[in-house]
């Protein structure tokens, strides 16, 4: 009879401990306590880390069966209002949220007052402030500091901590705030000396240093996240963003590899879409193939893209497309292959995608002689106006118009314009947020000019100019090229002064 009891104990506690267990090891691990039946708990505890791992579509799926199972499960309506907010991304559903709120109850002090405990209120008060009255920006500012008081009255709760971390990198508006990186780095950091299994920690440290001059902080938690969250097809590519930043090409192509595998591998069927989170992999994976000289592959994964837009043609399938594409053609100079010749259509597309395919096609024009062709490009761009702003994206259009034009006044003999047009692009691209991934613009200003000056005859300034496109985007290939022909340029040059 005992061995009868063991064996019983020991089939139903494994069958009881499955399910946490599986989850951790496919997302990762953290401790959250909540009100409600244990099997909504463990069902909670997965989607809470679906979450920190930007698997919002899946979250949502098992906040909802948290749902199913305990109508009561209070958090579970609160993590179910969380999945429509994507702050790094700026997608935000502010009405999804608020009414998957109003499932728990109607008005903002009943679902406080339903909560069964101090913290539990805490929290359903600070989505009451994210998704209440006011501007976006001043409801994430007063959201980031609601998650600050929590993590304050409970230290042992490092999902407030990690969740806080997070609001820090979504109130860095306009532009890349090094204070608030910096501390919510540092928030990442004490997290993880607590529980390096945290994906959230793992997965906001590594935005939180993901540029040149931070990268070094951020290699723990890039070697880390893709071990410890295996099953997450964002956890498996966020790794490259520290490696693009130190030019880790290899590496990074590996991790983004594995990501659009992955997401491949969720598609019930053949015809199918590729997954969103499945472009964003493929995408900077064509861009580190092309930095490591293998374009072959480049190309074969830019055909998948091409096809996807021929079969199914939404605005993110085009948008896709025209980032990999403009990568692999400016900086491989294929200007007369077929991914040159590609035609895509722009309705519904963000001006930054936009100015990029136009820059792009000037490029081919002018490599065409087709001036009246390369004009148009650069009309069709855009980016005259004054753009205040520090974000890259939209300061992109400006920047492209700037060096398209630049090469057309180079070409009609206009060398000193197309210096100061140039000069201009790169300066202005100095003073922006440091840049993480494929190159933003598509062709760095500072690289340009050096290739500029290098065709004039001058190594020394082409030279110091490759050399500041390499500070921003450390190990990228045609600046290394470029850079290597300039100091042999000016050795040249000092063995002809002997």
């Amino acid at each position: 009879m005992k061995i009868l009891i063991s064996l019983i104990t020991l089939i139903f506690g494994s069958i009881l401990f499955f399910g946490p267990l599986l989850a951790e090891e496919e997302y990762g691990h953290t401790e959250f306590q909540a009100s409600g039946s244990q099997e909504g708990h463990q069902l909670f505890l997965k989607g809470l880390l679906q979450l920190h791992n930007f698997e919002y579509e899946d979250a949502r799926e098992t906040f909802l069966e948290v749902q199913g199972i305990d109508p009561q499960f209070i958090m579970a309506y609160w993590g179910e209002a969380l999945t429509y907010e994507h702050p790094l991304w700026s997608q935000f559903d502010t009405e999804a949220s608020r009414s998957a709120l109003a499932k728990l109850r109607p008005t903002p002090e009943q679902r406080v007052a339903t909560a069964p405990t101090e913290r539990e209120k805490a929290y359903l008060r600070s989505v009451n402030i994210l998704f209440g009255e006011g501007s976006q920006e001043e409801r994430e500012i007063a959201y980031s500091s609601a998650l600050e008081e929590i993590y304050r009255q409970y230290p042992d709760d490092i999902d407030a901590a990690a969740l806080h971390a997070l609001s820090l990198l979504t109130i860095s508006h306009g532009g890349r705030d090094f204070s608030l990186y910096m501390k919510a780095g540092a928030i990442t950091e004490e997290i993880l000396d607590r529980n390096p299994r945290h994906p959230g920690a793992l997965h906001y440290s590594i935005h939180s240093f993901d540029d040149p001059v931070h990268a070094p902080l951020g290699l723990r938690a890039a070697d880390a996240y893709a071990v410890v969250a295996p099953s997450a097809v964002h956890a498996l590519h966020m790794g490259s963003h520290i490696y693009f930043a130190l030019g880790m090409w290899e590496k990074g192509s590996e991790r983004n590899a594995r990501s659009f595998e992955e997401a491949m591998a969720r598609r019930s069927g053949q015809d199918d879409p590729i997954p969103r989170q499945g472009y964003h992999a493929l995408t900077w994976l064509i861009y580190s193939l092309t930095q490591e000289g293998k374009r072959g592959e480049a190309r074969e994964k830019l055909a998948i893209i091409e096809d996807q837009v021929e079969r199914f043609g939404s605005s993110q399938h085009r948008q896709n497309f025209i980032s990999a594409r403009a990568s692999y053609v400016i900086d491989t100079q294929e200007l007369s292959g077929h991914f040159a010749q590609v035609e895509v259509d722009y309705e519904g597309l963000a001006p930054f995608f936009v100015a990029t395919d136009q820059y792009v096609r000037g490029i081919v024009a002018l490599h065409r002689a087709d001036m009246e062709a390369a004009l148009q490009a650069l009309a069709d761009i855009g980016g005259e106006e004054t753009v205040q702003s520090r974000e890259r994206r939209a300061i992109t259009p400006r920047l492209l118009r700037m060096s398209l034009q630049a090469q057309i006044e180079m070409i009609e003999g206009n060398t000193d314009q197309a210096l100061v047009l140039l000069e201009g692009a790169a300066e202005l691209e100095d003073g922006l947020s440091p840049d993480y991934g494929p190159a933003i613009p598509v062709q760095p200003s500072a690289e340009l000019l050096a290739d500029t000056y290098l065709a004039l005859g001058d190594p020394e300034l082409a030279a110091r100019n490759y050399e500041r496109a390499l500070a921003g985007f450390v190990g990228r290939e045609r600046s290394l090229l470029g850079l290597s022909k300039a100091q042999a340029g000016q050795g040249f040059a000092q063995l002809q002064t002997h």
